[in-house]
């Protein structure tokens, strides 16, 4: 089977779903942070209020990692990909693991906006519509065939 890579507005999409799913576990350090009508900082705070704040804050940072990095990198997909339909492989068509995966998403991400975003922007051009993260981390993304069902958990399996 011929896979299709993913053009960039879709892949920005599956970006905006998987952020919009951080936002439930940052409400309440948010609230607590800055208290809704009076903008007092964390500094004013009670014990309990400070530490759910900082608990909120880090389930948002777990929950990042987790689909962002582990699940991506196990089944080449995050939530958000799932959702539309793409799908990050390495040149075998499998998932790229949990470590290039954190190398794709922390490091490579960070470098592809580095300099006015152009690392993003490189898929554009690029036959493969590669950009730079996915570069740094040898990989690619393409649509899933939705005619054909995926193998368990996307398991060495090609797509």
């Amino acid at each position: 089977m011929e896979r299709v890579y993913a053009n960039v507005w879709t892949r920005f999409a599956a970006l905006v779903i998987d952020s919009l799913l951080v936002i439930p576990f940052e409400i309440p350090y948010f609230i607590f942070i800055f208290r809704v009508g009076d903008g007092r900082m964390v500094s004013d705070l009670s014990g309990i209020a400070t530490t759910l704040a900082i608990l909120s804050f880090l389930s948002g940072i777990v929950f990042w990692l987790w689909n962002g990095v582990y699940r991506m990198g196990r089944t080449g997909q995050s939530l958000g990909r799932q959702f539309l339909h793409i799908i990050v492989l390495n040149d075998q068509g499998r998932p790229i693991g949990v470590g290039r995966a954190f190398l794709r998403e922390v490091i490579g991400r960070w470098i592809s906006g580095l300099i006015c975003y152009i690392g993003y922007l490189n898929a554009f051009w690029d036959a493969r519509k590669q950009m730079w993260h996915d570069k740094i981390a040898d990989c690619f993304v393409y649509y899933v065939d939705e005619d054909k069902e995926l193998p368990p958990s996307h398991r060495g399996g090609t797509v």
